[in-house]
C-alpha cells in the first residue's frame, strides 16, 4: 500500500473529482506506479507541465509514511497553555492547539 503526501505539512492527500489534491480525499494505492502517476499529476498542476525535479508532493509506502514521515511535534493547548505532543499531520479541527477544536 502506498500513499501520496504533501511534503511540507506531511498531510496525506488524494484526488478530488476535479483532480486537485486534498486531505479529505486521502487514499491508499495498491501499486507504487498508480501512486507515482497521481503524484506527478499533482506536481504538474502545482508547478506546470514542464516541471522536472522533486515537487511539493511525494510517495511513500504506508509503513514508511507512518514510521518515518509523520513526526511528533510539540504544540500548546489553546485553553490550558500546557505543551503536549501530537502527530505533525493532525488536522486543525482535531488539535487542541486550534480555535476550531474548541469551538465545536
Amino acid at each position: 500500500m502506498f500513499v501520496i503526501y504533501h511534503i511540507p505539512s506531511t498531510m496525506q492527500v488524494g484526488p478530488t473529482r476535479g483532480g486537485h489534491p486534498h486531505t479529505l480525499y486521502a487514499k491508499t494505492y495498491e501499486t507504487r506506479g498508480a501512486a507515482i502517476r497521481t503524484m506527478k499529476k499533482f506536481n504538474a498542476r502545482q508547478h506546470g507541465p514542464a516541471f522536472i525535479g522533486p515537487g511539493t508532493y511525494g510517495v511513500a509506502s504506508y509503513e514508511h509514511y507512518r514510521d518515518n514521515v509523520v513526526k511528533m511535534v510539540t504544540r500548546t493547548n489553546l485553553l490550558s497553555g500546557k505543551e503536549y505532543q501530537e502527530a505533525s499531520n493532525t488536522i486543525g479541527c482535531c488539535s487542541p492547539s486550534s480555535e476550531s477544536y474548541w469551538s465545536m
